[in-house]
């Protein structure tokens, strides 16, 4: 603890100066803050890259520095922000390293990272519990929503049973355009990264990556389950066509939804990221655009309708202005004393009381949907595979499509055949366990009347 600290005045420095760097200075340097705690606040340094660019740099040139140990060393800085987000591992290592050396520099540490706790977490922890400080990570997962202070603290004593929801707002914007507009994947995609919501390079979000990692966070604090990237089953949107929501709503009173989801049952969780078929009347359908929306069960607190959840997290789920709100609520609560959230997860698999499922074994309704060449028995063949892998059907769905939709296909697909040559179907099935689909759906691929990579994605159940 510096001595400026004592006198009332807590001094921060920063890692990252991009979007949500940018925001936290905003509301720091502009003098929002003034009132919200019994310190004063002070940004002393901030590292990023190219200063020159940066917002601030014009007023307060020599706030800024290109050499992180300026502010990881500086002997005043009490609280460091770690700021600076990649999904390229070889950064990931190097902001581990910079979190490391605060610590050891007798600083405590708060981040908006979640790629990187989700990959070195278990040393960052172990560093600050070493080194007796603080890492708080409240902007990792949710954006605005304050997810990680509810689970750690207001429902600490409740008895989970699962956390699940839609926590990339770029994936779930995609999907509500999709749906909306009966756009195209890619044509969504571009406008999301024409409106801000998606990156140049949209990957980490599309794919899956980013809301991997916020799981991996999520069900370290409400179960203590501690895995790497790679462990949890994940699926990305890339696949998704217009024509699935055609089929989830005509048929099936469903729309699509990339979830974050994670259950135990009797210490074993169940987790995985994919879209999922949710029917109208679940909360989690009518979350449209960047927003995000966390559902959170647990057995002491009940519910006498049945649902699958207790209770509902919705705010903004990116951006710069809600990050910073998170970022600077956990700067607020170090400044003025308030310990707790360096120790990480600390559920039931602190005592090795749980553990991951394989993805193998997840268990849920599927749903499959094929694009083939129109000819007689292709539902009988694919039903003899699938009952082969001891999977059965629930419904077979077919729309009448008209010849626009058909050419749409064609062409999305870049197929070689006319209009009146494809069948776009679904089969929707009982009970079965990914490992069963994988199996099942790796034989119908290789038939001949398969024009398209089969998709198939878990059906909702309360």
């Amino acid at each position: 603890m510096s001595k400026a600290r004592d006198k009332g005045v807590v001094k921060l420095g920063m890692l990252g100066s991009g979007v949500v760097g940018e925001a936290v200075q905003d509301l720091i340097l502009s003098g929002a803050l003034k009132g919200k705690c019994s310190k004063e606040l002070e940004l002393v340094k901030v590292f990023t890259r190219s200063p020159a660019k940066k917002k601030w740099y014009a007023k307060q040139p020599s706030l800024f520095t290109t050499r992180p140990e300026e502010v990881t060393d500086h002997p005043e800085i009490d609280i460091v922000l770690e700021l600076l987000g990649s999904q390229d591992e070889a950064a990931l290592f190097s902001f581990r390293d910079h979190i490391i050396r605060a610590f050891q520099k007798g600083k405590s540490v708060v981040t908006s990272d979640k790629a990187v706790l989700a990959k070195c977490g278990k040393e960052i922890w172990s560093a600050a519990r070493q080194y007796g400080r603080e890492l708080r990570f409240e902007a990792c997962v949710g954006g605005g929503i304050p997810i990680i202070r509810s689970l750690a603290e207001g429902l600490s004593a409740e008895e989970p049973e699962s956390i699940y929801g839609i926590v990339n707002g770029t994936c779930n914007y995609i999907l509500s355009e999709m749906k909306k507009g009966g756009k195209s994947f890619g044509a969504a995609l571009r406008e999301a990264q024409e409106r801000g919501y998606a990156e140049t390079n949209p990957e980490a979000d599309t794919s899956g990556q980013d809301a991997e990692a916020k799981l991996i966070l999520l069900a370290g604090v409400t179960f203590g389950l501690l895995v790497e990237p790679g462990a949890i089953y994940r699926k990305g949107i890339e696949q998704i066509h217009p024509i699935d929501f055609l089929y989830a709503d005509r048929k099936g009173s469903s729309t699509i939804k990339h979830l974050a989801v994670a259950r135990n049952s009797r210490g074993r969780i169940s987790a995985f990221v994919s879209p999922v078929l949710v029917p109208y009347r679940h909360f989690s359908a009518s979350i449209d655009g960047s927003t995000n929306a966390i559902f959170f069960k647990g057995k002491r607190s009940g519910d006498a309708n049945g649902r699958d959840w207790n209770y509902v997290f919705v705010g903004p789920g990116a951006g710069g202005g809600p990050t910073a709100v998170a970022v600077m609520g956990d700067v607020l609560e170090l400044a003025q004393g308030r310990s707790g959230g360096s120790s990480g997860p600390v559920g039931p698999a602190m005592s090795g009381s749980v553990s991951l499922q394989s993805e193998k074994e997840i268990s849920a309704g599927f749903y499959l949907r094929f694009v083939v060449r129109d000819q007689t028995g292709i539902v009988a063949e694919i039903s003899q595979i699938l009952g082969g892998q001891g999977i059965h059907i629930s419904e077979v769905w077919q729309l009448h499509h008209s010849r626009d939709e058909l050419a749409g296909l064609i062409e999305h697909y870049k197929l070689s055949a006319k209009p009146s040559e494809v069948l776009p179907f679904v089969i929707t099935l009982e009970q079965a366990t990914v490992g069963q689909i994988q199996k099942a759906v790796e034989i119908i691929r290789r038939k001949n009347f398969i024009l398209v990579e089969p998709v198939w994605l878990p059906m909702w159940s309360e």
